[in-house]
């Protein structure tokens, strides 16, 4: 705990026959009052409806050790989507599946015993809610990347309307089909009186399939739609990525705000990132100096001159070549120069 800061107005205060011991505990108790007054105010914390006192409940019910984390809830999701932490969602589930089994009914115990009896049915919520965290994930990632270049990547222009090519719904459809549609949401009062909408945890509902483990997946479907509609809803929804090369699952530090022409990659693939920008530049100068090539002979006899051909390059890129570069990739250039008349017919 930090030390306590005192107030000079709280012990000038105090009765001058009143010692030093005493100001100091005044001082103390009102510090307290006040910074207890502005924590629950400034966390927004919500007073529980049977008792009046404050509430303390875990971000979205996250597993404790992401409760510390500065991004807990994107923290949670990575691992998720991961697929190397299905004993992690496994325990999630399961302790959460608790609460809906505290009331005894004839179908709760008779679902009760089948998980006894084949403890790897339960695999259905944890594939359900795997599977659909990727789902939902990639259909956020796509909807920033261009339509004919794939290398080219917008996050800022991510949203949950659009269809993308070869889904048959949108990412809001989606999770309003998982989740929203049958999700309930109540009020709650904070300590200065204004209120706030307060979501309740998903149930699993046995009753919404024929078959329990259709119902196990749709139950992890729903877990999957509630924490990634939160992500969706939080500052560090355009801080989750997928690498182009390996197809891993990252997060950026800060969101990206610039548009990526060259693809996406992670930490471990970064290098063929460097090795495709390099090609991809090394290619844009030879086709300049094709083009320059074409216009040049399209006004003139003969062969462009070396000389002028690295001049219009290096205007045009900002490179400073010689002569030398053109007659190096002279090949490269010339068979440019031929793909360019065979295009034109």
């Amino acid at each position: 705990m930090p030390p306590i800061q005192t107030n000079d107005r709280i012990l000038s205060s105090c009765k001058p026959q009143q010692n030093h011991a005493y100001c100091m505990h005044k001082a103390h108790r009102v510090m307290k009052y006040k910074s207890r007054t502005r924590r629950a105010k400034s966390t927004g914390q919500t007073l529980s409806p049977i008792s009046g006192h404050t509430r303390t409940v875990s971000y979205l019910g996250l597993p404790p050790r992401f409760r510390n984390e500065p991004r807990p809830l994107l923290s949670f999701i990575l691992r998720v989507l991961d697929g190397k932490h299905r004993q992690m969602v496994r325990q999630h589930l399961e302790y959460f599946l608790r609460f809906d089994f505290q009331i005894p009914t004839p179908e709760i115990e008779r679902i009760q015993r089948r998980l006894r009896g084949d403890p790897s049915l339960f695999q259905c919520a944890v594939n359900g809610m795997i599977s659909s965290m990727r789902e939902m994930a990639d259909m956020w990632i796509d909807s920033g990347k261009s339509r004919t270049e794939r290398e080219v990547d917008f996050p800022t222009d991510r949203n949950v309307e659009d269809v993308l090519p070869g889904r048959a719904c949108s990412l809001a459809l989606l999770i309003y089909r998982s989740l929203l549609r049958s999700h309930p949401v109540y009020k709650e009062m904070r300590r200065d009186g204004s209120q706030t909408i307060t979501e309740t945890y998903p149930r699993f509902d046995p009753q919404s399939h024929w078959k329990l483990e259709d119902a196990l997946q749709a139950h992890g479907t729903k877990w999957a739609a509630f924490y990634f509609s939160g992500l969706l809803d939080s500052p560090f929804s355009r801080h989750i990525s997928r690498c182009d090369h390996c197809k891993a699952y990252f997060a950026y530090h800060r969101a990206r705000l610039r548009k990526v022409k060259h693809g996406v990659f992670c930490l471990a693939c970064e290098r063929q990132s460097s090795v495709k920008r390099t090609e991809g530049s090394r290619n844009r100068r030879l086709d300049t100096a094709a083009k320059e090539r074409i216009e040049w002979e399209s006004r003139r006899k003969g062969p462009a001159p070396p000389e002028w051909i690295a001049e219009q390059v290096n205007k045009r890129h900002g490179t400073a070549f010689g002569r030398r570069w053109v007659s190096q990739n002279l090949e490269k250039i010339l068979e440019r120069v031929e793909a360019l008349h065979n295009a034109k017919g």
